[in-house]
C-alpha cells in the first residue's frame, strides 16, 4: 500500500480520537445515573450526604463501565473480520488495519474487563467482540486478545490471567489464525497461548505453560511446560 507510513500516522491521531470516544461516551449515562441518585440527599455536605455522594460515584462507575463494554464489543462486531481459518495480509494493508482498530478496541475495555471477568458481562462482551463461546464457560481474563479469532466449547476454563492470542507476524505479513479449546477443557492460569492452536476435549494445558503457534493438544491430554509438552492423559477424558 503505498503512503502507509503516512497513513499509519494519520490513523495513530484517529486512534487516540477513537479512544476519547469509546470512553467518553458511557460517561453520559454515568452522570446521569450518579445525579438521579444524588437528588435524593440533603445536598448539605454532611456525613450522610457525602456517603450518599461515594455511593452514587461508585454506581456512575459501574454504569461508565459496562456501557464501555457494550460499546466496544458492538464495534468490534462491526469492524472485525470474518474468515473460516486463516488470513495471511501485508502489514501494509486494510487487513492489519482493521485488525488493529480491533485490537485497541479490546485493550479500552481492560482496566474494567479486569473487574468483571469472570462473570455474565465478561461473558457477553467476549460474545458480541466475536468469541464463539459454548454453555458454562468461565472466562477469567482480559487477555483474549483477539476474541472473534477464538472458539471455546462448553464448559472450558480460561484460567486468571491467561493470555490467547490469534495473530502473529511472519515474513513481514499479519496472520491471523483461529485458536479453539474443546469442550471440558481447562487453559491454566497465566498461559500463553499461540495463533492456530487446536486444544482438544477433556484436556488440561498446566499454569504458566507456553501452547506455541499451530500446537495440536489431543483429546484427553494434560499438558506443561516452556513450550508446553505431554505430561499425562487426564483422569476426566471420556473417550478413554
Amino acid at each position: 500500500m503505498r503512503g502507509f507510513t503516512q497513513i499509519q500516522a494519520i490513523l495513530s491521531i484517529m486512534m487516540i480520537l477513537l479512544m476519547g470516544v469509546v470512553w467518553g461516551l458511557p460517561i453520559a449515562p454515568a452522570i446521569y445515573v450518579f445525579d438521579w441518585i444524588t437528588a435524593y440527599g440533603p445536598g448539605d455536605k454532611s456525613w450522610p450526604d457525602l456517603l450518599l455522594i461515594g455511593f452514587s460515584a461508585s454506581i456512575a462507575f459501574l454504569t461508565w463501565g459496562m456501557f464501555l463494554l457494550l460499546l466496544s464489543g458492538t464495534l468490534q462486531f462491526l469492524i472485525r473480520l470474518r474468515f473460516n481459518e486463516r488470513i495471511v495480509a501485508p502489514l501494509a494493508s486494510l487487513t492489519t488495519i482493521r485488525w488493529a482498530i480491533c485490537g485497541q478496541l479490546h485493550r479500552s475495555t481492560q482496566p474494567f474487563l479486569n473487574h468483571v471477568a469472570p462473570s455474565f458481562f465478561a461473558n457477553a462482551y467476549y460474545r458480541l467482540a466475536g468469541c464463539k463461546i459454548g454453555k458454562n464457560v468461565n472466562i477469567n481474563t482480559s487477555t483474549i486478545n483477539d476474541p472473534s479469532l477464538v472458539e471455546l466449547g462448553d464448559n472450558v476454563v480460561v484460567g486468571g490471567g491467561a493470555t490467547i492470542n490469534g495473530h502473529l507476524v511472519e515474513h513481514g505479513n499479519l496472520v491471523l489464525e483461529k485458536v479453539i479449546v474443546g469442550k471440558n477443557s481447562t487453559v491454566g492460569g497465566a498461559t500463553m497461548v499461540g495463533p492456530g492452536s487446536r486444544i482438544g476435549e477433556n484436556c488440561i494445558l498446566g499454569s504458566r505453560a507456553v501452547l506455541p503457534k499451530r500446537k495440536v493438544i489431543p483429546n484427553g491430554e494434560v499438558w506443561a511446560g516452556i513450550p508446553a509438552r505431554f505430561i499425562k492423559h487426564s483422569q476426566s477424558d471420556s473417550s478413554k
